[in-house]
């Protein structure tokens, strides 16, 4: 390999994408999410979706293992602060958030521009990252506004 991990990952970030957090509800009711922006539609039919989490991030376990659902929430312009919590250390994530429950059960945050409620269809391997195949169950539309993007290591929204 001619290049170093942090070249590769600087020219990585000239492809802009949009920010999502997946959430899911871990079998002892802990709610649990994280921060992405390796999010992609798989297939039409049936309606699959893909992210994929680092092997080492504490919530791996959860979404390569014993969760089963999940939401995966994507962000517009003004929850650049969702996106931060949800990439930061911080335990208890959810404690003044405003959240609901999908119909499984799974929290989804509230005032997103949509939500993908998935049952896992396939984990992949992807290096040191697992890529998660997501079927989805239900879909919702929400907040109408402009997506939060992420481009050259920083926040962006659209026209800048």
């Amino acid at each position: 390999m001619s290049f170093s991990s942090r070249d590769f990952r600087d020219c990585l970030g000239q492809f802009a994408t949009g920010v999502a957090v997946v959430t899911a509800r871990a079998n002892n009711g802990a709610k649990a999410g994280i921060t992405i922006n390796s999010f992609a539609s798989v297939s039409l039919d049936p309606a699959l979706v893909l992210f994929s989490v680092d092997q080492r991030a504490a919530t791996h376990s959860l979404f390569a293992g014993e969760c089963d659902r999940f939401c995966i929430n994507i962000l517009n312009r003004e929850q650049r602060d969702l996106s931060d919590l949800f990439s930061s250390p911080v335990q208890d994530r959810w404690e003044d958030l405003v959240f609901e429950d999908d119909c499984h059960g799974v929290p989804k945050l509230t005032g997103n521009l949509a939500t993908f409620s998935c049952k896992r269809h396939a984990i992949h391997d992807g290096g040191d990252h697992s890529i998660i195949v997501g079927h989805v169950q239900d879909i919702s539309m929400g907040n109408t506004g402009d997506p939060l993007l992420y481009y050259g290591g920083r926040y962006h929204s659209l026209g800048e």
